[in-house]
């Protein structure tokens, strides 16, 4: 019984030590064109992806594809990035206030609807658009009612994966400052 417990234990602490150390993005943007990965082969230095626009398998070499990719986010995790709904975001889209991010739909052609996936640029428009819309019913003196959306140097390090730097001031509001990244 004991000696069964030790190489459970032993098991579980090699799979722990065989994980990935990188991470392969699921879905992506290269060149402006959303892609879904497919398949990866490391030894042969290569990634076979569907490009969603041309609706067609292609196949790119993984260390220049690595440089030059940039990461696809879901409307969920764009939610959570701007602080607004994921549904308000969907309703601007719709609404035709922000320019429609591309779709990722089955392979294949199915008949279902597709869901949005966002590039860097397509969420510094939303930023730009939210900056432009105040929250509530009008003021009568047309001034707008404060967001609580990141300001641009957060949201860039939010997407860079930086950190940002507070300072409390006197009137204890915390304001952000800009750090140097060190290297």
């Amino acid at each position: 019984m004991v000696f069964e417990e030790t190489i459970k234990s032993v098991r579980t602490m090699v799979k722990s030590k065989r994980k990935r150390t990188t991470k392969t993005l699921r879905y992506f943007y290269l060149n402006e064109e959303l892609h879904k990965t497919l398949l990866v082969k490391r030894p042969d230095d290569l990634i076979i992806a569907w490009n969603y626009q041309q609706d067609k398998r292609v196949a790119y070499v993984l260390s220049d594809c690595r440089q030059r990719m940039q990461r696809a986010y879901s409307a969920i995790e764009v939610s959570r990035i701007i602080g607004r709904d994921r549904l308000t975001i969907l309703k601007y889209i719709y609404a035709g206030h922000i320019a429609a991010p591309q779709k990722a739909q089955v392979i294949g052609g199915s008949e279902r609807e597709g869901r949005y996936f966002f590039s860097e640029q397509d969420i510094y428009r939303l930023h730009d658009y939210l900056l432009t819309v105040s929250i509530g019913r009008p003021r009568k003196d047309g001034e707008r009612r404060a967001t609580n959306a990141p300001s641009r140097r957060e949201l860039e390090a939010i997407l860079k994966n930086n950190t940002v730097l507070y300072v409390k001031g006197n009137d204890g509001e915390f304001t952000p400052i800009w750090k140097q990244p060190d290297w």
